[in-house]
């Protein structure tokens, strides 16, 4: 370099002697080159400066950059401003300069280059994260239906491009520690005796494909006196218009509020007993609903197969996966208006969040012409949540009226109208993550009988959720009492212990 600048053509800038360290004078103008140039290697010039010199430090001679201000030097062509650096890689360095050390701050605003893998696209913005897919919302009544009025959702899931997948898992251990001496299952009563129960085995996954297309598999493990597995629910829906959301398969009929709630919602361990006896469960047909303005406005509409239901009241409804079709039965329609003006629902009937109060209100129907009896039923709901409390009325009433020729044996001879009536309050302390609750209920099978089968009950219940409603405990006492006839005893005292995901 020396040798070049004393060899200069005539005009060039004068020669200065090059100092052996870094000049504390200005340092020499940079001599037009017809190339890029290339740093120096720093063992040949001892004086350059090595990766990582601290800030400030001087560049070797020869390769200092004239200051922004200065003017180019006379005679010397004006430098072409520098070319574009391609997308992604780095902005080139002036002429002459010294390149930075790799992984070192680039010269303007410190910024620091990107590593190679993860180029800028043109206009150097960065390429946005791919989003995983929305779930889609599930049928009401469902073990995958999504949380609600910003609760979080499944607590596991995967993606998988534009496939979200999640697990259903529903186990409910109970410990019976007192059951009276006239408690039978037939009857609604928790257990027949001391001991322990499996309750619920339910295992399965969830999914929504495409951001509008769910559906869900599960299967009960420990169904039945023998524990066979059998069916849980079955379905594909179709969500891409928020008018009108098409679910197709084994799922619950949209007619109870308490049999819309998932088994694992709950703030007692079971369900209303007049629920359990006068709600149609998860059947296998389609429905659509819809939902407007934040589900101020909510309608379903459904037509499944017919209703099947034994002579005993407390039975309720028989949950066919029809694997052999609709064998017996004719079809039942179903419909319901719904309503929740201050904000949607969350999916449990306590008020897990504590939330502001929310109101929601519905009206179902239902009529099934099955073959061997055609059933009316009808329903009315109301579910409050206010800062951790929560108030739940329900009223369902049933008539039956056997046919003709049944296709089905049949004990019944004449129609019967049941009445039901339910009202639960309950208040959960945040805090402490513990739930008490309490829940009276009246129920009348026959309208026109009067007898033992009609009664009340009084069931009392505290909750501790370990996590939210995924993992929590429960202990229930149940209080059973005849209206009529010789009084039995059926309390019934029950423990469980739940996960659900």
């Amino acid at each position: 370099m020396a040798a070049a600048l004393l060899c200069a053509p005539a005009g060039a800038q004068p020669v200065q002697p090059l100092p052996v360290r870094p000049p504390a004078a200005d340092p020499l103008p940079q001599l037009p080159p017809a190339a890029p140039a290339v740093p120096e290697d720093p063992a040949a010039n001892p004086g350059a400066v090595a990766p990582g010199a601290p800030a400030g430090a001087a560049a070797p001679p020869g390769a200092a950059v004239p200051p922004a201000a200065a003017a180019p030097p006379a005679g010397a062509a004006a430098p072409s401003p520098p070319a574009a650096p391609p997308s992604g890689a780095a902005p080139a360095a002036p002429a002459g300069a010294a390149l930075p050390p790799s992984g070192a701050a680039l010269p303007h605003a410190g910024a620091a280059l990107p590593p190679a893998a993860h180029a800028l696209p043109p206009g150097g913005t960065a390429p946005p994260a791919a989003p995983s897919p929305p779930a889609a919302p599930a049928p009401a009544g469902s073990d995958a239906a999504p949380a609600a009025g910003g609760a979080s959702g499944p607590p596991f899931q995967i993606s998988v491009g534009r496939l979200l997948l999640a697990p259903l898992v529903l186990v409910q251990a109970q410990a019976v520690p007192y059951a009276g001496d006239d408690a039978f299952l037939q009857a609604g009563d928790v257990a027949e005796g001391q001991g322990f129960r499996m309750r619920r085995a339910r295992v399965g996954f969830a999914g929504t494909l495409a951001g509008y297309v769910p559906f869900a598999v599960a299967g009960e493990l420990a169904a039945g006196a023998d524990a066979s597995a059998r069916l849980s629910e079955a379905w594909i829906g179709y969500a891409h218009f928020p008018f009108a959301h098409l679910y197709f398969g084994a799922h619950d009929v949209p007619f109870s509020r308490s049999a819309m709630t998932g088994a694992g919602e709950g703030a007692l361990i079971e369900r209303p007993l007049a629920v359990r006896a006068m709600a149609p469960f998860r059947q296998v047909g389609l429905h659509v609903e819809g939902h407007f303005h934040d589900r101020a406005f909510s309608y379903f509409a459904g037509m499944f197969n017919g209703f099947q239901r034994s002579d005993q009241l407390f039975a309720g409804y028989v949950e066919n996966a029809a694997s052999f079709g609709n064998r017996f039965d004719h079809v039942a329609y179903v419909a319901r208006l719904a309503t929740e003006p201050l904000g949607p629902m969350p999916r449990s009937i306590q008020d897990l969040a504590a939330s502001r109060p929310r109101l929601g209100a519905g009206a179902s129907y239902f009529f099934s012409d099955g073959g061997t009896r055609d059933i009316h039923g009808v329903g009315a709901d109301v579910l409050l949540h206010a800062a951790g409390a929560h108030a739940l009325v329900e009223l369902l009433w049933n008539q039956s009226r056997p046919e003709r020729a049944p296709t089905q044996p049949t004990g019944q001879l004449a129609p019967v109208t049941s009445l039901g009536l339910v009202g639960e309050v309950g208040y959960l302390v945040r805090r402490i993550k513990l739930g008490v609750s309490a829940r009276f209920e009246w129920l009348d099978p026959n309208l026109d009988l009067s007898d033992e089968t009609d009664g009340w009950a009084l069931t009392a219940g505290a909750s501790y959720h370990f996590i939210d409603n995924v993992l929590k405990a429960q202990a229930d006492f149940t209080h059973r009492q005849e209206a009529h006839g010789v009084a039995l005893e059926n309390d019934a005292v029950a423990l469980q212990l739940q996960l659900n995901l």
